[in-house]
């Protein structure tokens, strides 16, 4: 008996300890087609892991304005490729290239940004103009 509540113990720990690695997504829920949003301005840049967080607004044709939030990678990630805690500010106004979310929702993972005076930072060492993989 004590056996079996110890191996039950056990097997319950492992899952909570294990259950983060399943967790975790990949790019199947963004479409495969770059979307691009020009004159997005920054409202929030979040450094955080797992994934660093742009939160931005983007007016229509009709001037309605909808707030975007765009993933891109880690901290660690994106800083071997130039990105910093304070690359984005709010108030900057950039043009985002994302793969948007299949869904609909405006949301989806960066593939690069552009500021105003031509700089690009990008999501990806490959160039960030492949698809979400």
């Amino acid at each position: 008996m004590k056996k079996t509540v110890l191996l039950l113990f056990a097997f319950v720990v492992a899952l909570f300890v294990c259950g983060a690695a399943f967790a975790h997504h990949g790019a199947a829920a963004y479409g495969d087609k770059v979307t691009v949003l020009k004159d997005a301005t920054v409202t929030k840049f979040i450094w955080a892991n797992p994934h660093t967080i742009l939160l931005f607004d983007v007016k229509d044709d009709r001037g309605n304005v909808t707030h975007w939030a765009g993933e891109a990678g880690s901290p660690s990630a994106i800083g071997i490729l130039g990105w910093t805690k304070n690359s984005v500010q709010p108030g900057d106004v950039l043009t985002i290239y994302i793969f948007a979310a299949k869904s609909g929702n405006t949301v989806g993972r960066l593939n690069k940004i552009v500021f105003a005076d031509g700089k690009i930072l990008r999501d990806s060492q490959l160039g960030g103009d492949q698809p979400a993989q």
